[in-house]
């Protein structure tokens, strides 16, 4: 089967991903709780917020084809990904090859906003 969405508005666009990944979350099998393997892509430096929550945090990653996506992530969970974080942080920043320019250090990011 193939769709063709050569001519959906952004609106119309955006409905349909909402509406695909909604019901990619009620089939079988479901997605893989493994660490993903393999070649992957990704957004270097997304744009984040973080925001405190009664019953965890809400983390907010900008992907630039799914637009926000957001996660709730429970206090035990935010402490192992903290300890992860903070390790990370803790590494030595790679030298740039080739005479390439480092990548440009990250903006500051802070939490705010309602969850609806």
């Amino acid at each position: 089967m193939s769709i063709d969405i050569s001519h959906l508005s952004v609106a119309e666009l955006d409905d349909l991903i909402d509406r695909a990944a909604r019901r990619r979350g009620t089939l079988k099998p479901p997605v893989s709780d493994a660490q993903p393997q393999g070649e992957i892509q990704a957004t270097f430096d997304p744009k984040w917020y973080i925001t405190g929550m009664s019953n965890g945090t809400l983390l907010q990653i900008k992907d630039p084809g799914k637009g926000w996506v957001n996660f709730l992530i429970a206090p035990a969970s935010r402490a192992v990904m903290l300890t992860h974080m903070l390790q990370h942080a803790l590494l030595p920043v790679p030298k740039a090859q080739d005479g390439a320019p480092p990548p440009p250090p990250p903006a500051p990011s802070s939490g705010g906003g309602t969850l609806h």
